[in-house]
């Protein structure tokens, strides 16, 4: 299932292709020709230049998904902050932070 940031899944990320289940491994997928003595070592450097030439694109373009998104993200963010300023009214209750408190468990504390 591809994600919805990456736009990629993970295992596309860091194999650098789909998964494939083991009942559909009857498709003969790489390489096209046979494999011989003479062409092995040819054929292993072409799929691993290809695998890491492709692993880098996927990650560059998740890297791109996710920075659009944290932007969008922060945007919404935003404006949902500017949007609703706070007003607060005489009788309304809130959070009084004591700092009397947090320099008790830090050791500092000196009450008088």
């Amino acid at each position: 299932m591809k994600q919805d940031t990456t736009q990629a899944t993970l295992f596309e990320l860091v194999y650098s292709r789909t998964a494939i289940l083991p009942v559909k491994r009857e498709i003969n997928t790489y390489p096209a020709e046979p494999i011989t003595e003479e062409n092995f070592q040819e054929t292993l450097l072409r799929r691993t230049y290809d695998l890491m030439e492709t692993l880098e694109n996927k990650q560059r373009k998740a890297a791109n998904n996710i920075q659009k998104s944290q932007e969008k993200q922060k945007k919404k963010h935003d404006s949902q902050l500017l949007n609703k300023p706070v007003e607060f009214k005489i009788g309304d209750k809130v959070l009084l932070y004591c700092t009397k408190v947090e320099k008790q468990w830090s050791g500092k504390f000196d009450p008088k």
